[in-house]
């Protein structure tokens, strides 16, 4: 049988699916980038609205609190669980090229097992393992340095601009 035009390949689908991936990612750092740029602007607002009742001293100037609302209201855990997500999709294929790599040499130093070689049952449930313990460990790296470096809430930024009072 003749495949005419227009007909698919099976091999397009994991491509299809690997445009769709990337191409959630490009709507998903959009929306990010988004929202960063939204928060920036409400912060004028908010600065506006905390000065007018008289919650935030005239002293305080637009850069200073935009950088302050910024750091405690703009959606840093989501860009967090972006930059991870992004990593790890970008990183898959290298990954899985590492651990085969090491697999097929310990494979071979064992004495070539059928039990063990390359696209069984137990090498495919070892490659998603390890793929799930690096995504955890590279999330439990970011979190560690998400809450290290965590703002304060924008109550306690209001309270510091007042001079603590």
């Amino acid at each position: 049988m003749v495949a005419g035009p227009g007909a698919r390949h099976p091999d397009d689908a994991p491509m299809q699916l690997y445009f769709l991936v990337i191409a959630g990612l490009l709507v998903w750092g959009g929306v990010l980038a988004w929202r960063w740029t939204e928060a920036k602007a409400f912060s004028v607002d908010v600065l506006a609205a905390k000065k007018r009742d008289k919650e935030l001293p005239e002293t305080v100037t637009e850069a200073e609190f935009t950088d302050l609302y910024l750091r405690s209201e703009g959606p840093r855990a989501q860009t967090y669980f972006f930059i991870c997500a992004a990593i790890m999709f970008f990183l898959l294929g290298p990954f899985v090229a590492g651990f085969n790599a090491v697999w097929n040499m310990i494979w071979v130093m064992s004495g070539q097992s059928p039990v063990f070689e390359t696209g069984t049952l137990i090498h495919t449930f070892m490659v998603f393992l390890a793929f799930m313990g690096a995504t955890i460990a590279l999330l439990a790296l970011a979190m560690r340095r998400y809450y290290a470096l965590m703002p304060p809430n924008l109550k306690q930024v209001m309270r510091d601009l007042n001079g603590g009072a």
